[in-house]
């Protein structure tokens, strides 16, 4: 039976990677900042502050590695030069050196959670990425992730697999950031004048990105995927959604683009964005060469999503 070590196992991607693992048939060695027992796993060791942490003593006799630790968000008053490098250290830096590390202790493969930032954070009105298209990243967060794939695809050879998983945002139970707000608003019917907003959004339900996990690390393959388990659609139609799930009505209003953009940009500032851009992935290409169907559909998350904010 293979034994494979996850990093931020604790988190909310990391939980269902544990869970969907152990669910295959993987001894699981979860590894977390202090130790949290999680249910599915075979064992769990704390890290600590993992970047300082011995590596080879967390990851020795495994025969996998899933990196899904990762520094996501600057936090208030934290100083931008300081972050930056403290992305590119967490993000870029330390998968390499766990890789390394991982290849000397006789792991025979290592699975990188990435992300779409890698590629770019917003994509052009009209069209949709896929692996097809050359990186650009444009935030600290999606370079330092690039920096980590770069060096895990030179890493990869014979006896040692490097895969880089790359999910749009994430989506589920317990979501936090800016679609947790998106669904509060609808709980309470909040009405929202996006309706003539012609964005395009990708987002990936987090049980579905753990069960491709478990698919990468069964199969011999390496390179960067990208991983989607729905088509994109727009923010109103995403909201139509989710106000149907609440049992209310439709509450998109249709205000001109201009004004709902000028309003969102006072109130949100750059996170606007994550309401009006467009942010529309193709993750087509794994799901030809893994055989791979994800297992909840689009409208089946949110009800899940629902079902825990009534």
């Amino acid at each position: 039976m293979m034994t494979v070590a996850v990093t931020g196992a604790a988190g909310f991607l990391g939980r269902h990677v544990v869970g969907r693992l152990a669910a295959s048939g993987y001894r699981v060695r979860a590894l977390t900042r202090s130790g949290t027992k999680l249910a599915s796993a075979t064992e769990s060791l704390a890290t600590g502050d993992i970047i300082g942490a011995d590596l080879m003593r967390l990851v020795d006799g495994c025969d996998v590695v899933v990196n899904c630790m990762a520094r996501v968000h600057i936090l208030r008053r934290e100083d931008p030069v300081l972050a930056e490098r403290r992305y590119r250290l967490v993000n870029g830096e330390f998968p390499l050196r766990l890789a390394d590390v991982a290849r000397r202790a006789g792991a025979t493969r290592f699975v990188q959670l990435s992300s779409v930032a890698a590629v770019r954070s917003l994509t052009p009105a009209g069209s949709v990425v896929d692996d097809d298209w050359s990186p650009e990243p444009t935030t600290p967060y999606g370079i330092s992730k690039l920096l980590a794939d770069i060096g895990l695809a030179e890493r990869d050879r014979e006896g040692f697999r490097t895969i880089s998983l790359r999910p749009p945002a994430l989506i589920g139970p317990g979501v936090t950031a800016w679609f947790a707000a998106l669904a509060k608003a609808a709980r309470f019917a909040v009405p929202l004048p996006v309706g003539r907003i012609d964005n395009r959004r990708s987002f990936a339900f987090v049980g579905n990105v753990a069960d491709a996990v478990a698919i990468a690390v069964g199969q011999d393959r390496s390179g960067c995927f990208i991983v989607t388990d729905s088509e994109p659609l727009s923010t109103a139609a995403l909201y139509r959604k989710l106000l149907n799930r609440f049992g209310h009505p439709d509450l998109v209003w249709n205000w001109s683009p201009e004004l709902v953009s000028g309003c969102a940009h006072i109130v949100l500032g750059e996170r606007a964005q994550s309401l009006l851009g467009n942010a529309a992935y193709d993750g087509k290409r794994f799901a030809r060469l893994f055989a791979w169907e994800p297992d909840v559909t689009l409208d089946g998350a949110i009800g899940m999503i629902a079902g825990t904010n009534k």
